[in-house]
């Protein structure tokens, strides 16, 4: 048997030997998370480019996935992840719990504790193994329209009550049957952009942003939350899945940060089309790993482009 496969040995020493038998292109497999909502290409993403994750598919798909990516030479499982944020809501016939921001007039951590937990319990049985949950924005403009997400305008209050939610997903251990990765989102400001318009500039000094947004996530942190996802925004005029001082010197080096980033659906890709800091995809694709992301939602061009970038010593 493997090294790798063999569970005697730590979770470090199996990575580190699983990391030395992978080629380039399974290792870069591995940083796609792939949009499964369209199911012509399952077999492509599992069996032949070993992509690390898909989002939004549950139950007989993922048992049909999961075989595929055992079938390729190194068998490694793929996460899946879905929204599951006030209960599993996008499975028929699971438990719908009120939004964030009527949770948070309960001002109660063990109920969200409870909330989070149950929703743990039926994402597992449905299949998935993460989601995409809490939401830490700090709610501040009423016009944006994600503001029912939010656990309101107080970062104290935030951070109290997202930490409850990450204890409840995660359990005292994630080999647990029915415990979930949580995911603190979305860092950083997202709901301070200007107007209350989605996903534009948020303007916000860097006093502001360790006084009002940060702490809620260094407690998610501190708390021991899996996952962090980046936000739509900019900070600053600097794309937040672009943004290497938040995701790499904040995140990471200063708050000590050991889970991995994911960045928000096609951020990447959005890095060329809608916020206009990079030339092509192959810039973008550069720019999110050199930032700190771990893996990339959605942007299925990635995958080509990260390879030749290597091999061309880029």
């Amino acid at each position: 048997m493997e090294l790798y496969k063999n569970k005697s040995y730590s979770a470090e020493e199996r990575t580190e030997d699983l990391l030395k038998r992978m080629t380039i292109e399974e290792k870069i497999g591995q940083l796609m998370q792939i949009n499964g909502q369209i199911k012509d290409q399952d077999e492509l993403w599992a069996k032949e480019r070993c992509a690390g994750s898909f989002l939004h598919v549950m139950e007989e798909r993922i048992d049909k996935i999961q075989r595929m990516a055992e079938e390729t030479r190194l068998g490694i499982p793929i996460i899946f992840g879905i929204d599951a944020i006030h209960g599993n809501a996008l499975h028929n016939g699971s438990t719908i719990f009120p939004t964030q921001l009527a949770l948070a007039c309960s001002w109660d951590t063990e109920l969200l504790e409870e909330v989070a937990r149950i929703t743990a319990k039926e994402v597992s049985l449905t299949g998935p193994h993460w989601t995409f949950s809490p939401v830490l924005c700090v709610g501040r403009d009423v016009r944006w329209g994600r503001i029912d997400e939010t656990f309101g305008e107080d970062p104290y209050l935030i951070g109290e009550l997202g930490c409850a939610m990450i204890k409840g997903y995660q359990g005292g251990d994630l080999a647990d049957r029915f415990s979930i990765l949580a995911c603190a989102k979305h860092f950083i400001a997202y709901g301070e952009s200007i107007g209350g318009r989605d996903s534009l500039e948020s303007e916000v000094s860097e006093r502001k942003l360790r006084a009002v947004f940060f702490p809620p996530f260094k407690k998610a942190v501190e708390s021991g939350c899996t996952t962090f996802m980046a936000g739509y925004n900019s900070v600053d005029g600097i794309p937040c899945s672009s943004n290497k001082k938040l995701l790499r010197g904040i995140l990471k080096e200063e708050w000590g940060f050991e889970g991995f980033i994911v960045t928000d659906w096609d951020n990447v890709g959005s890095l060329v089309s809608k916020q206009h800091v990079a030339k092509s995809l192959a810039e973008a694709s550069i720019m999110s790993i050199e930032a700190g992301n771990d893996m990339i939602m959605s942007t299925h061009g990635f995958y080509e482009h990260a390879i030749s970038l290597v091999q061309s010593g880029k």
